[in-house]
C-alpha cells in the first residue's frame, strides 16, 4: 500500500482524459466500486499511454482512491438531511473461519459488529444501513469495509475482526482491532454542512501525495469561512494530519466529518425551523392587524358623519365645506 511522501513533492494527478474515462466507468457501475480486475486493467492502460511514457506508472491503489473519492462526492450530493442518531444500535456477527490463516481460540466478543447493521444513523441513500470503515495497519489509512469475514479474541483480551476492504481482494484482507481501528463510516460533507466542521474536530481528510492519495485522520486547526457561490462551498480549512504531523489547507470536498457531529446539524435545522415558524406567525399577525385596522377605520364615527343624513332638514352633510356653505345661507340640497 505505501504511505504518500510528505517532502513537498508535487501531488499525483490524473489527466483530463483519464478522469473522463473513469467518470464514464463509474456511471456505468451506478456509482459502485468496480471490480478489482477492472481497476488493475485501468491502471495498466493509463501507465502504457503515450502521455505517461517515461513517467512513474499508475498504481491500482491510485485508481481505487480516485473512484472512492468520487463516490464519496457523488453520494454527498444525493444524501438526505441528518436523522436522529440511535443511542443503542444492535450488532451481530456470524463466525466464519477463513482457511490457511492461524485461528486463535475463539471466545465471545464483547461488542461484535456486522458490516451492515440496522439502525437510524447518519446520512446516505439508505439511512437504515450502518456502514463502517477500518484503519489499515499497512499504511495507517482508513478504508470502507465491505465485509467482516471472521473474528477472534487474542490473549491480550482485544477482539479482532477479519476485514475485507471495499474494492479489494482477499490479498488485502486484514485482522483489525475492533476497539481501536473499527468505527462508523465518516460522512462526506455537502456544501451546506461546512458549518458543522469546527476547529478542534477530528476529521477524515483526503491527502494527495506524489504516488498515491489516501484518507487519513486529521484535526482541524482553523476554518476560513467564505461566501458560497454557484460552485458550492468556498470555505477553507487548515488541518494537521495525525500520522505525519503535516499541515495543509484543504477545501470542504476533501473533508469527511465524523457522525458524532450530526447533532450540530440537527440543532441548526431546529433553529431554522423555529425561526421560520416565528416569521410565519409575525406575517400572519401583521396581516390580521391590517385587516382589523381597516375594518375599524370603516366604522369610525367621524367617517360616518361625513355621509350621514340630517333628520331635521333631510340634507346630505358632506363634511366641513358643505357645513360652511349651509351657514352662509346657501340653498340646501334637496333630499
Amino acid at each position: 500500500m505505501g504511505r504518500p511522501p510528505s517532502n513537498g513533492a508535487p501531488a499525483f494527478r490524473f489527466t483530463a482524459q483519464e478522469v473522463v474515462e473513469m467518470e464514464a466507468i463509474l456511471q456505468e457501475h451506478n456509482n459502485t466500486m468496480p471490480a478489482r480486475e477492472l481497476l488493475v486493467a485501468i491502471a495498466e492502460k493509463f501507465s502504457n499511454s503515450q502521455e505517461r511514457k517515461g513517467k512513474m506508472p499508475v498504481q491500482m491503489k491510485q485508481v481505487w482512491n480516485w473512484f472512492q473519492n468520487r463516490r464519496y462526492a457523488n453520494r454527498a450530493k444525493l444524501t438526505k438531511p441528518p436523522v436522529k442518531l440511535s443511542t443503542s444500535p444492535t450488532f451481530r456477527i456470524e463466525p466464519n473461519p477463513v482457511r490457511n490463516l492461524p485461528q486463535p481460540v475463539a471466545t465471545p466478543v464483547a461488542a461484535p459488529i456486522a458490516a451492515s447493521a440496522g439502525g437510524s444513523v447518519g446520512r446516505g441513500p439508505d439511512a437504515s444501513i450502518m456502514e463502517f470503515e477500518a484503519k489499515s495497519s499497512r499504511d495507517g489509512a482508513w478504508y470502507d469495509v465491505a465485509n467482516f469475514l471472521s473474528h477472534r479474541h487474542l490473549e491480550s483480551g482485544d477482539p479482532e475482526v477479519l476485514v475485507r476492504f471495499s474494492g479489494f481482494g482477499v490479498d488485502e484482507d486484514e485482522w483489525i482491532n475492533i476497539r481501536k481501528f473499527i468505527r462508523q463510516r465518516s460522512l462526506p460533507c455537502e456544501a451546506s454542512e461546512c458549518v458543522a466542521v469546527l476547529p478542534g474536530d477530528l476529521i477524515l481528510c483526503f491527502q494527495e501525495g506524489k504516488e498515491q492519495a489516501l484518507y487519513y485522520d486529521a484535526h482541524v486547526l482553523d476554518a476560513q469561512r467564505r461566501r458560497h457561490d454557484v460552485r458550492g462551498c468556498r470555505c477553507r480549512f487548515l488541518v494537521r494530519y495525525d500520522h505525519d504531523e503535516s499541515e495543509e489547507i484543504v477545501p470542504l470536498r476533501k473533508v469527511c466529518r465524523r457522525p458524532e457531529t450530526d447533532y450540530r446539524l440537527q440543532q441548526l435545522h431546529a433553529v431554522k425551523d423555529t425561526a421560520a415558524q416565528v416569521a410565519q406567525q409575525h406575517i400572519q399577525r401583521a396581516i390580521g392587524d391590517s385587516v382589523n385596522g381597516g375594518t375599524q377605520q370603516g366604522r369610525n364615527p367621524e367617517t360616518l358623519q361625513k355621509h350621514q343624513i340630517s333628520p331635521s332638514n333631510k340634507t346630505l352633510s358632506a363634511g366641513p365645506a358643505s357645513s360652511a356653505a349651509a351657514n352662509s345661507g346657501g340653498p340646501p340640497l334637496a333630499s
